[in-house]
């Protein structure tokens, strides 16, 4: 039987691979999907900010898109995320997604410059109304903009299409307080961390939008699957395992570790984008041992 596609469950976050001189490999990117679709992932996430999307330039944004759409071609659904620092260029990104032909649309917040709660509560909303396909919203700390709860009550509150919520505060006191102030029929809550899935869909949570999975999404799908069958006993297993798991691939420079990882597994993603960081030999041999404690390689 063909398995439904749709937001819940595992979500993969797609790395986007670059070759060593810097440019983005496309025929790698083509792999990466063909390899979820592979595993039974039926939904995938382009340029979150484990994607190097901060390293990404707005045609690459919407090209990196593309080409995931075309190759999953009807296979898998596809979020787009937008991350970007203004609100036209995160216009542009939007209509590019469009045109590309995303299932979804998700907004994250800029980074690093100071936003009162008001200004971006207007961003989120004037581009969620700006389209008429599902949206998401991302809440993501890492850019030193975290959404409150009543903010994000805000953005649904004022943008009907609004459907989708990634949460990455790992914030149990902000995790239910936005659970609190949405209505449950408005909002579909998505996990933005591998590192808590068992609890949060103990709350109510869909699904995660999982990094670990574009490595390796059958651990990731155990536990979404075993959360989905109430078998929680199978599922706390499965999250520890991943806890393990997420240890090994942190190891290093950002997002470096899960691509020598891929590599171990014979699904490659490529170079980081300078100035971001390769691994060294020490911690490549780090992860390699770690992972074979695990049976993974």
């Amino acid at each position: 039987m063909e398995q439904s596609k749709n937001f819940r469950g595992v979500v993969t976050e797609l790395i986007t691979p670059f070759k060593k001189d810097g440019s983005v490999d496309y025929e790698l990117l083509k792999g990466e999907v063909e390899y979820q679709i592979k595993n039974d992932i039926v939904a995938l996430f382009t340029n979150g900010l484990a994607s190097e999307a901060l390293s990404l330039t707005t045609d690459e944004l919407i090209k990196t898109t593309e080409v995931v759409v075309n190759t999953a071609n009807g296979r898998a659904l596809t979020m787009g995320n937008i991350a970007c620092q203004t609100l036209q260029e995160a216009m542009k990104v939007l209509k590019g997604y469009e045109a590309a032909g995303v299932d979804a649309i998700c907004i994250e917040q800029p980074c690093v410059y100071a936003f009162p709660q008001s200004a971006l509560i207007d961003y989120f909303c004037e581009l969620a109304n700006a389209t008429k396909l599902p949206v998401g919203v991302y809440n993501a700390p890492q850019t030193s903009n975290t959404l409150t709860p009543d903010s994000v009550a805000q953005i649904f509150n004022n943008s009907p299409n609004v459907k989708y919520y990634k949460e990455s505060t790992i914030d149990f006191v902000h995790i239910q307080n936005t659970m609190r102030l949405v209505e449950k029929d408005r909002m579909e809550f998505t996990n933005g961390s591998d590192a808590t899935t068992f609890s949060v869909m103990q709350l109510g949570g869909i699904g995660v939008v999982s990094l670990i999975s574009a490595v390796f999404p059958k651990e990731v799908k155990q536990l979404t699957d075993a959360m989905e069958d109430g078998d929680f006993e199978k599922a706390r297993k499965a999250q520890d395992r991943i806890l393990m798991i997420r240890e090994a691939l942190k190891t290093g420079p950002f997002v470096a570790g899960y691509k020598y990882a891929s590599e171990l597994i014979n699904v490659p993603l490529g170079y980081m984008r300078k100035p971001l960081a390769e691994l060294n030999e020490q911690e490549k041999e780090k992860i390699k041992t770690n992972l074979k404690n695990l049976n993974l390689i």
